[in-house]
């Protein structure tokens, strides 16, 4: 599975980092992260994936999102895989 999470930066931002974490699993893990944007940059993506067999206990995969931590606070909304498995 493909997750891609974009993040949009304020007009005329002068770059830093955003530290945030992403989930696979609907909120029952995460994996925190640091995302650098250069001055002016007002797009960033970020692709996170998960690969393997699927589990009996259907953890994974599941609903993706991110909670950013820095600069400013904000949880995405999730969102569910779709497609077929190969």
């Amino acid at each position: 599975m493909v997750y891609n999470a974009t993040f949009h930066v304020v007009s005329g931002s002068s770059g830093g980092v955003i530290v945030f974490s992403y989930t696979l699993n609907n909120g029952r893990s995460e994996t925190p992260e640091k995302l650098t944007i250069l001055p002016g940059q007002q797009l960033s993506n970020y692709v996170f994936t998960w690969q393997g067999p699927l589990p009996s206990d259907h953890m994974y995969p599941g609903r993706g999102g991110v909670m950013v931590a820095s600069p400013n606070q904000l949880i995405s909304q999730t969102v569910s895989p779709g497609g077929a498995c190969r």
